[in-house]
This record gives structure tokens, C-alpha cells and sequence, in this order.
């Protein structure tokens, strides 16, 4: 089996290459998805291993990118932002799995083998009631909200009344039952419904 591996935590990808040399075939380490498209059609892996965060990059826009090319090819994220939306998301697009870096190495060379011959591993309980309940405006509003904007203001940028903000608002503490926009903010943030700036 051999295994790509982009991660822009150097050492944290030399540290990976070192203790799975004696586990695949090969296990390769690149510290920026540049030029990826060509790099995988170069050499050619059996398993592809993306972070989400890699400096300028989203590991799911990456994802997304190298599946449009290569759609029978097995990729999974390795990363220590284990949240509810990042699984949704890559599961849509089509990834194999979500593995989290925290995890021992014994659990994921289990993990990387089992995707390998065909299985899907993603967080147990996944919350798909809650976030896939969320509309895009929703999702939107709840940004919004979150970067301080009052709710009149939010209204001038969507175009949109007032009114209709506060029934989206209301409609969101509904769905992710709780009973305050600062608290639909604070789970939002939990589930990575929110998207945090400088995010690293």
C-alpha cells in the first residue's frame, strides 16, 4: 500500500513518515497540496491523506479538487479539528474517512488498513439530524450573528427584512435546541457550523 500524506505541521509529518515505514509499502509526505493533481497522477497511491488546514489551503476544497480528477481514489482526512460539519462535508464529497490526529498510532495504521480494502470510518453519532436541518441562509445568518452583527444589519446585507432575520434566528435555536443566538452561536461553533477566522 502506498500512502500520501499532506500536512504542513513538518514535523508531525516526519514524525508519521518514520513510524509508517515499518507498516505500508510506502509512505510519502508533502507539506503543501501545490501542484497535487499532478503530484498523485505522478505517484500514483493507493490512499491519500489530507489535514483541513493547510497555511492559504482548505484540505476540503483540496479534496473536492483531486476527487473531480480522480474519483476512484481513496482519501481521508487526518486532523486534529475533529468537528460534526468537517465529517459531513467530507463524507458528501466523497471521502473514505475522518480520522482524528490524536488518536494512537496502533488505531490508525487499523484505520488507514480498513479504508484500504474498502471501509469508511467517520465520527460515531454524527450529529446529521442537527446540521443537515440547516439551510445555507441559516448557516449564513448564524455567521453573521457570530461576527457580532446586530440583526438589522444582517437584514441590509442579505437584503432581506428584519423580521425575517429573527424567524431564521428563531428557526436555528429551534433546530440546534437551544434557547438564545449566543448559545446557537457557541454550538454552531461546537458542530463547525461556524467558520472561525485564522483558524489553525
Amino acid at each position: 500500500m502506498k500512502v500520501l500524506l499532506f500536512d504542513d505541521h513538518k514535523l508531525f509529518a516526519k514524525s508519521l513518515e518514520i513510524v509508517m515505514a515499518n507498516h505500508v509499502d510506502e509512505f510519502v509526505c508533502f507539506q503543501t497540496p501545490d501542484n497535487i493533481i499532478e503530484i498523485v497522477q505522478q505517484e500514483k497511491p493507493d490512499l491519500l491523506l489530507l489535514d483541513i488546514h493547510m497555511g492559504a489551503y482548505s484540505g476540503l476544497d483540496v479534496c473536492r479538487e483531486v476527487l473531480y480528477h480522480y474519483p476512484e481514489l481513496k482519501v481521508a482526512f487526518l486532523s486534529g479539528y475533529n468537528l460534526h460539519e468537517y465529517h459531513l462535508e467530507a463524507k458528501r464529497m466523497g471521502a473514505k474517512g475522518f480520522l482524528d490526529k490524536n488518536m494512537s498510532v496502533e488505531n490508525l495504521i487499523d484505520n488507514i488498513k480498513h479504508i484500504h480494502q474498502g471501509g469508511t470510518i467517520f465520527m460515531e453519532n454524527i450529529a446529521e439530524d442537527v446540521i443537515e436541518e440547516l439551510t445555507p441562509r441559516e448557516k449564513e445568518i448564524l455567521q453573521y450573528a457570530s461576527n457580532g452583527d446586530t440583526q438589522q444589519v444582517i437584514a441590509d446585507k442579505l437584503g432581506i427584512s428584519r423580521r425575517t432575520v429573527n424567524n431564521h434566528l428563531m428557526s436555528i435555536n429551534d433546530k440546534l435546541m437551544v434557547n438564545s443566538t449566543v448559545a446557537a452561536i457557541v454550538k454552531g461553533i461546537e458542530l463547525g457550523v461556524i467558520k472561525l477566522s485564522n483558524n489553525r
